[in-house]
């Protein structure tokens, strides 16, 4: 193969692949199944692109070539700055509110196999709302409270160790785990609203909103969980099994999650108060809905985080799809990932806000 043909490969079309991609999947909104399957691919394009630009440096193939690779490069501008941020921030940082949004997976990683949660794990958690200032909002997604007499009573504990005066939850009563299950939001300050959210047709993925009074303000948090894909490899099936597979839970997890996404951007939109969104969106940064909702809102990670912000702490571990969003009329002083916390597959995720008089709708 010649040095010009693979000059042509290595530094033209896979950087021009690269940047349509990206432009694709960062920069326009199409709205296909198919754009969501190529943002699986973002974050080890991202890596490539900056390979390409280090050895093109120290190759330099070529005006044109260099060109190709730099335009990529300028293309990875926006998904990364939704993958890698190097923010200042500092939890002493004076704030009016605390929000922590935690995917506590039943208290049990392994729930899909067990179908109880885990008393040691629960009382790990107990023992972080002992030791550790609690949180003035403490949204949970995939709460579990149990339905039998020997089992510890999980809301009850939350509110005694947290010091919370009021909670609401959608609950579902499941048959499996003999228990409640759903979204449950805690707070130390007064609820003065509250609402389930009616979208799609599994009620596993549900959610509501409270409004919480701050001295003069009132801010509506939003405690969501969205639809998983569910894309998994299946290691005892072959290639075109498993790519099948894939494509039916692509397409159909994608026609489903528009359906959420239409109903939740009503209520966001309805919204008389700013706006703080908690939610395990099951989606990447780069997804169409992350990228829906980031269009409403800032997002307390890319405002306020440091490093990659992952929170998913099993295969495929490089994922962030637990996320705040919030009204650009308030302001994010300080957000972090909670890894110590390693009671579920997903790590907690803290916020502190500072909040302004006024009904201020999204963007």
């Amino acid at each position: 193969m010649s040095k010009r043909l693979v000059n042509n490969l290595l530094f033209l079309a896979i950087p021009l692949v690269f940047c349509t991609i990206l432009v694709l999947t960062s920069w326009l909104l199409v709205r296909s199944w198919w754009v969501e399957l190529l943002s699986f691919f973002v974050p080890v394009i991202l890596v490539l692109t900056v390979l390409l630009l280090i050895v093109g440096i120290r190759v330099r193939p070529g005006r044109w070539h260099m060109a190709a690779v730099l335009l990529a490069v300028l293309a990875t501008v926006k998904p990364g700055r939704a993958t890698l941020v190097f923010n200042r921030t500092a939890p002493d940082a004076p704030h009016d509110l605390s929000v922590m949004s935690f995917n506590a997976a039943l208290f049990n990683p392994y729930r899909s196999y067990t179908l109880e949660s885990d008393p040691h794990l629960l009382d790990e958690f107990y023992q972080y709302l002992r030791t550790t200032p609690s949180p003035d909002v403490l949204c949970i997604q995939e709460f579990y409270h149990s339905g039998l007499e020997e089992n510890t009573m999980t809301a009850d504990s939350i509110v005694k160790l947290g010091g919370y005066t009021s909670f609401y939850t959608n609950p579902r009563y499941d048959e499996d785990f003999q228990g409640v299950v759903g979204v449950m939001t805690f707070s130390t300050l007064p609820m003065v609203g509250r609402g389930r959210l009616v979208f799609g047709q599994d009620d596993v993925y549900n959610g509501h909103w409270v409004d919480i009074a701050s001295g003069a303000d009132t801010v509506r948090v939003f405690n969501l969980q969205l639809r998983s894909m569910s894309i998994r490899w299946h290691r005892d099936r072959g290639l075109w099994d498993n790519l099948t597979d894939i494509y039916q839970r692509l397409l159909r997890g994608y026609e489903a999650r528009e359906v959420e996404l239409a109903a939740i951007e009503r209520y966001l939109r309805a919204s008389p108060y700013p706006v703080i969104v908690c939610a395990d969106i099951n989606a990447l940064p780069y997804s169409i809905t992350y990228r829906r909702l980031r269009m409403l809102f800032e997002n307390a990670f890319e405002q306020k985080g440091r490093g990659l912000g992952f929170t998913y702490r099993d295969f495929p571990w490089f994922v962030r799809i637990d996320n705040q969003f919030f009204s650009p009329s308030l302001e994010a002083t300080h957000f972090e990932v909670l890894p110590d916390i390693a009671i579920s597959d997903h790590y907690p995720i803290l916020a502190h806000y500072r909040l302004r008089n006024g009904s201020v709708q999204p963007k």
